[in-house]
């Protein structure tokens, strides 16, 4: 079986999810690639949008927030959004592509490749492809595909895509794929010798995402005051070169480390008491399947909004709007059981564990030499 998986290079978990679709297809004797479709026609064109993106989200998250709020306005409208007419233009590149290499299916991981995807479609209704959302909400424009199945995120999220216009029928709940590393949990005691963590203190991780969004000073300046020598913050800044170096000249505390970008990331969770992190969709996932007492903070714009909500409705995670608000997190769990417990309890309930592995399953179940 060939299986044509299609990401963007617009933040990390669009790659993540598809990464571990690859990894599990794979092991089941798949043939799997792996690319963003964009670059096919132009690998400068694909970093120009990846740096472009960067910008927009670090730099003016206000303008972000507008321009998804005007995408959404174009399903309301039934009219296809510039974004689509700019995606239609790399369909010849991709339908030779899958042409030559003759897959069975493609997996779109973000709205990009399944625009493409579904103007091919267009012209050749023969083609199959999934769309595989990594948030938790029906981000803009997806009303726009045409993909066989959409797998969303929950459940609970069937009435926010069929509202849009989405069949139903196409709608599967089976969740997030993510990485098989964090299926494993290593005890608290392991993870924190491995990382060169003390073992006698709280402590609190803190992530800004695989783009570094977010500012952190403030935030890591009152743990440490409020919490001195009790506690150790771990900062992870990903591809942020700039907030890395900056946290490393404002702060000189043995209880602060900082680090750049980690593949180690679920080690990491594993070894701390709390997390507090903006909530992308597979951050999100990762922390509830390994159990991690989250605060949100610092979303950016858009679909993180949704995917924080949907957490705290759902009582896996709070969220923290105001540096008050984030200290009086900190203190609830680290201190309070009874509110640990219920986040634990939830994020069992609502998270699917087995989504990579019932996501593939589907696909191999029913994509072999698909009619």
């Amino acid at each position: 079986m060939k299986i044509l998986l299609l990401s963007c290079s617009t933040g990390g978990g669009h790659d993540a999810a598809a990464t571990a679709l690859q990894e599990y297809l794979e092991s089941k004797g798949a043939e799997c690639i792996l690319i963003d479709s964009i670059e096919l026609t132009s690998k400068s064109l694909s970093k120009r949008i990846d740096k472009a993106y960067t910008s927009i989200v670090n730099n003016r998250p206000s303008l972000f927030k507008k321009i998804y709020s005007f995408s959404d306005w174009y399903g309301k409208l039934k009219i296809k959004s510039p974004v689509y007419g700019i995606n239609a233009l790399f369909s010849r590149n991709l339908a030779d592509y899958i042409a030559k290499n003759e897959f069975d299916v493609a997996i779109a991981t973000h709205l990009f490749p399944a625009e493409t995807l579904t103007r091919i479609k267009k012209k050749n209704p023969d083609i199959h492809f999934l769309v595989v959302s990594t948030d938790y909400v029906s981000t803009p424009l997806w009303e726009e595909t045409n993909p066989d199945y959409f797998f969303i995120a929950s459940e609970q999220l069937k009435e926010n895509y069929t509202s849009k216009g989405i069949a139903e029928d196409k709608l599967l709940p089976y969740g997030i794929p993510i990485h098989s590393k964090y299926d494993h949990k290593m005890s608290v005691k392991s993870a924190r010798q491995k990382l060169n963590i003390a073992q006698n203190k709280k402590a609190i991780l803190i992530m800004s995402g695989s783009m570094g969004f977010g500012n952190l000073e403030t935030t890591i300046a009152n743990i440490l005051n409020t919490y001195q020598n009790q506690a150790e913050i771990i900062t992870i800044c990903g591809h942020n070169e700039k907030l890395q170096k900056s946290l490393k000249q404002k702060f000189n505390d043995p209880n602060l480390k900082v680090y750049g970008f980690r593949s180690d990331i679920n080690l990491f969770m594993d070894a701390c008491d709390l997390i507090i992190t903006k909530p992308g969709g597979l951050t999100s996932t990762e922390t509830a399947i390994k159990n991690i007492p989250t605060i949100f903070t610092k979303p950016i714009p858009g679909c993180e909004n949704y995917n924080a909500n949907f957490f705290a409705k759902n009582n896996m995670a709070l969220i923290a709007n105001t540096n008050e608000e984030i200290m009086i997190s900190i203190d609830l769990l680290l201190n309070n059981k009874k509110i640990i417990n219920k986040m634990t309890k939830s994020q069992n309930k609502i998270i699917n564990k087995n989504a990579t592995k019932d996501i593939c399953n589907f696909i191999l179940k029913n994509y072999k030499n698909p009619k």
